[in-house]
């Protein structure tokens, strides 16, 4: 039988479109050509404008902090720090595990801003803080620069870790969509900069791995919520004309390395209607050929980003459940 989109995520599909018709408003870039950033970027920006206006809610036992770390060329990169508040000021704080977390955006879009409320949401499911990295956009900034900025991040967790009451040996990488790209590629700057103590778990949550997936498949392009000609765009705002050849290394393109050996165990899903379905999919093999252990999921009828698509779904919930309780192995 062809592909067809979850129950959830297809109602909920049905109701976006009707109110961004209603709106005029579309709700992907279809249409706009390859390439095109600051298109992408405006109609972006009407999607956010037309959500109901919350402002940033925080609970009462949510802690938020903001640093700054240093890159390579000098560039401060921010810091959000969040985690539950502690009990009492003086009481003796345990080391525990962290997330470096890392958002998405195709490459050209996202911020720590945007991102905040899912991971307060995310420490409050696990107790697990999380140091959100806010790296700089292509194509302002091309590689290596983002890479760079979340490996600046994650080295100024673990020179931090005592103060944030953190294990240096229990840190994990998460990132999402690019955001997922960019932290398997500073997972690997780590493993060959000897990063010590090594990173504990890796967590990639619907990839973007790999510059090369271009070539949109027949089966899963009609139902593609993050397009082919949308990836041509992120990965070609990052990479510029080096993207889809030879010169491209696997810091900006995790999927190009050849040995995925000596990695974190890692935690792997994509929807089975993403483009990122085979990108996903190989890496979870060639991690195995390096003796890496991986747990991955799949998940029948739901295209890129399907939890925010369909927040409510059940399939949203278990996958939801499933990311949350291995963060909580850290």
């Amino acid at each position: 039988m062809p592909f067809s989109y979850d129950k959830d995520v297809g109602g909920a599909l049905e109701m976006m479109k009707g109110f961004s018709d209603k709106m005029g408003v579309p709700l992907t870039f279809e249409g706009i050509p390859a390439g095109d950033v600051e298109t992408r970027r405006a109609q972006f920006k009407k999607m956010m404008d037309m959500m109901p206006a919350s402002g940033l809610s925080v609970p009462e036992n949510i802690e938020i902090k903001d640093f700054t770390a240093t890159a390579p060329d000098g560039y401060e990169v921010p810091l959000r720090w969040i985690s539950l508040k502690k009990n009492s000021e003086g009481e003796e704080q345990k080391l525990g595990p962290a997330v470096l977390h890392v958002h998405g955006g195709g490459m050209i879009l996202g911020s720590v801003a945007l991102s905040t409320s899912p991971i307060i949401a995310q420490v409050n499911a696990t107790s697990v803080p999380v140091l959100m990295v806010d790296y700089r956009l292509a194509p302002e900034n091309p590689h290596p620069i983002p890479v760079n900025d979340v490996y600046a991040g994650l080295v100024w967790l673990q020179e931090h870790a005592a103060e944030l009451s953190v294990d240096p040996a229990r840190i994990g990488v998460l990132g999402e969509s690019s955001g997922g790209g960019l932290a398997a590629g500073a997972v690997l700057m780590a493993r060959d900069k000897k990063l010590t103590p090594p990173i504990a778990k890796q967590m990639l949550w619907q990839p973007m791995l790999d510059d090369r997936n271009t070539v949109p498949n027949e089966h899963i392009a009609p139902f593609a919520f993050w397009t082919y000609d949308d990836n041509k765009t992120g990965w070609g705002a990052l990479l510029g004309d080096k993207a889809g050849t030879d010169d491209v290394d696997y810091y900006g393109s995790p999927a190009r390395a050849t040995d995925l050996s000596r990695l974190p165990d890692t935690y792997l899903d994509v929807g089975q209607l993403d483009i990122f379905l085979y990108d996903t999919i190989d890496y979870a093999r060639n991690l195995s050929k390096g003796a890496v252990n991986v747990e991955l999921h799949v998940y029948p009828g739901c295209c890129h980003t399907f939890n925010i698509v369909s927040r409510a779904g059940e399939t949203t919930k278990r996958a939801m459940d499933n990311r949350y309780t291995y963060v909580k192995t850290i």
